[in-house]
């Protein structure tokens, strides 16, 4: 498995991240998040495949963070 399967290219900002905005009459428009809204402004969209992974390691990713957190918090009480 190749990380091109998980993941592509933005085809809207071509991997900035950045997009600036327009609306529907053409004029140009701030972007005031200075991201590309198709991506969110990390510049790659998961394939099926890499959000179907993410989807299944997710909770679990965030069980081992909130445990973590929480063996921290004990710690420095």
């Amino acid at each position: 498995m190749l990380i091109s399967d998980l993941k592509r290219a933005c085809s809207k900002c071509d991997t900035s991240g950045f997009q600036a905005g327009y609306d529907e009459w053409g004029s140009i428009q701030t972007n005031l998040r200075k991201s590309c809204p198709h991506c969110s402004g990390k510049g790659h969209i998961l394939t099926e495949l890499g959000e179907n992974l993410w989807n299944l390691y997710r909770p679990m990713l965030q069980e081992l963070i909130r445990e973590e957190l929480q063996n921290k918090s004990t710690l420095q009480k």
